[in-house]
């Protein structure tokens, strides 16, 4: 969604208001400003949040927003951007606006206002402030990963999604017509499944809430906190995925994984096409799950995604967990017809327009 105006931007120029002559000779220009919250307050000690531009190339510079809720970004070419702040977790709201235009030799001082999220600024409800103070208690646990009888790593645990700041997902490659249907969908302003008790992404490991890893032998179980159902199970026995015809196209799809040295190679297929996380695609969407453990305390997991239906091309994006040593997932129950409270009172969420 293109957000509303900025409110508070007042254009300087450089040379004169700033005293930047030589950024001014540079002939490039300057965003900079802060983040207010819906009550006019700047938002202050928020990690990982960044404000970024992108011009029509697709070519994008990015700055990270500090603790004291500011952000600079110099050495912009003159041009016409689309500006965007992404802060992640549940309390504030992704912003966009298009048409910014950035002058030679001059800086756009902005006051942007970001609104709340899908947990109204409740701030202890928000995953990413968790996942940093789950995250703490596993530190120092800074050793090789424990192995488990047949040599291969144990990923059994508990572990939250680490952050990186300013490290945001290449676009998903959309065939015209699906990205057209996702500009549709995108106006309803009906993104979170989860508020309709529905799964929020075909993948858990993209989700912003704690999950567990429980490995056997022949399976690993991934339960989920904060989603619905809450689980998938990863079969390790060596069998193949059910015959397409008789499978059932399902919310988190089908799951087999295999071992190549050190690293978990998770193969999903068979999701339904209304499944939240890769943007409009198809009942073809193929996801495979890359997943390493090289220090006790931390994943990376690599996803990459095709669909020969929806895409141009593969997707592929790198994503991190922490462990969480001293914590367990709790019970999680959504109510039945849940309405989001954004959009209270409406016919509730919808994969496509």
């Amino acid at each position: 969604m293109t957000a509303s105006p900025v409110r508070g931007l007042v254009l300087l120029i450089a040379a004169a208001a700033m005293g930047a002559g030589p950024f001014a000779q540079e002939g490039n220009g300057r965003v900079r400003g802060s983040i207010l919250d819906p009550n006019g307050n700047v938002i202050t000690g928020y990690t990982g949040a960044f404000m970024g531009v992108r011009n029509a190339a697709g070519v994008e510079l990015r700055t990270d927003v500090t603790l004291e809720g500011a952000f600079d970004l110099p050495n912009v070419p003159p041009g016409t951007y689309e500006l965007r702040v992404e802060l992640g977790g549940a309390m504030y709201r992704s912003y966009r606006e298009e048409n910014v235009l950035v002058s030679a030799g001059e800086t756009l001082e902005l006051e942007i206002p970001i609104e709340w999220s899908i947990n109204l600024g409740t701030f202890a409800d928000d995953p990413t402030v968790l996942a940093i103070d789950m995250a703490r208690s596993g530190e120092e646990l800074t050793g090789p990963p424990p192995r488990t009888a047949n040599g291969t790593p144990d990923l059994t645990g508990v572990w939250v999604p680490r952050m990186v700041p300013g490290d945001v997902p290449d676009p998903l490659p959309l065939q015209p017509w699906a990205q057209e249907m996702l500009r549709q969908l995108e106006e309803l302003d009906l993104q979170n499944a989860g508020a309709y008790c529905l799964p929020q992404t075909a993948v858990m490991t993209m989700t912003f809430f704690p999950y567990k890893f429980i490995q056997a032998d022949t399976v690993i179980v991934q339960i989920a906190e904060f989603m619905t159902p809450g689980f998938r199970q990863i079969f390790t026995d060596g069998r193949p995925h059910p015959d397409p015809e008789l499978w059932n196209p399902a919310w988190h799809g089908h799951s087999i994984g295999r071992w190549e040295g050190d690293t978990l190679v998770i193969d999903n297929v068979g999701f339904n096409e209304f499944t939240p996380g890769f943007g409009i695609h198809s009942e073809q969407l193929h996801e495979v799950e890359r997943i390493r453990r090289p220090r006790f305390n931390q994943l990376e997991i690599e996803i990459t995604a095709e669909d020969p239906e929806a895409f141009t091309g593969p997707w592929t994006t790198t994503v991190y967990a922490a462990l969480a040593p001293d914590h367990e997932i709790l019970e999680f129950v959504c109510p039945e017809n849940n309405k989001d409270a954004i959009t209270f009172g409406g016919l509730g969420w919808r994969g496509r327009p």
